[in-house]
């Protein structure tokens, strides 16, 4: 099976030098051109708002799903999603110690699909409005996790992104003490084992969309690693 995904190295890239790796991934009938140019759910901004964030400094890659998304049947997305990273770290200079996904919608399904199964691959995942609905296969490798999800979700239900939440702090063996981070109402769990921190972002006056602030949290936490 041919699968596609679009790259953005920096301009001025040098072969010398280590850069985050940061995977985006679309929602459900996008597309990884969608994300790359920053249309539509993609806030209107590259990769979510990220790429202007980053600038130069980072390395993004867009994957296309098939069949309108990540349903990751047997695992045929985890599996494409690895052989598309050992590619990418075989032909670009990645710092193999930051690699990150994030995602929207059946992305940030997706990209919790990748949470919960690529630990030795990706050091945190950012799910936006997802769910465990594309997999959470058990796997002894942990990963760093921020979750945002809007209360008012009606199309992923509130209660889905807590599931998911749960899921990693259980994995991490996080306790339930959180402190505030940034300044939009996000929390990040205390206690967590091996450097795997869990954040959350359960805000209001939101619906199925990535929030506006979506893209500073989502660096903010990264930028721990």
């Amino acid at each position: 099976m041919t699968r596609d995904f679009w790259v953005r190295v920096p301009s001025g890239y040098k072969s010398d030098n280590a850069y985050p790796l940061i995977v985006g991934l679309h929602w459900r009938d996008g597309s990884a051109t969608d994300v790359y140019n920053g249309n539509s759910w993609a806030s209107g901004k590259a990769f979510y708002g990220l790429k202007e964030l980053y600038g130069e400094t980072a390395i993004f890659v867009a994957p296309a799903g098939l069949d309108a998304g990540w349903a990751n049947p047997n695992d045929r997305d985890i599996r494409f999603i690895g052989a598309m990273v050992s590619q990418l770290k075989q032909g670009l200079c990645t710092d193999t110690s930051r690699t990150f996904a994030t995602g929207f919608s059946f992305g940030g399904m997706m990209s919790n699909a990748i949470g919960c199964q690529m630990g030795d691959v990706f050091r945190a995942v950012a799910p936006m409005s997802g769910s465990v609905w594309s997999g959470c296969a058990t796997s002894s490798n942990k990963t760093a996790a921020i979750l945002l999800h809007a209360k008012e979700d009606a199309v992923v239900g509130y209660q889905f992104g807590e599931e998911a939440r749960d899921k990693y702090i259980a994995k991490n063996s996080c306790t339930q003490t959180t402190t505030t981070i940034g300044a939009n109402g996000c929390v990040i769990y205390q206690g967590c084992t091996d450097n795997k921190p869990v954040a959350w972002c359960g805000y209001s006056n939101g619906g199925h969309w990535p929030p506006g602030f979506a893209a500073t949290e989502i660096k903010s936490f990264f930028d721990r690693f």
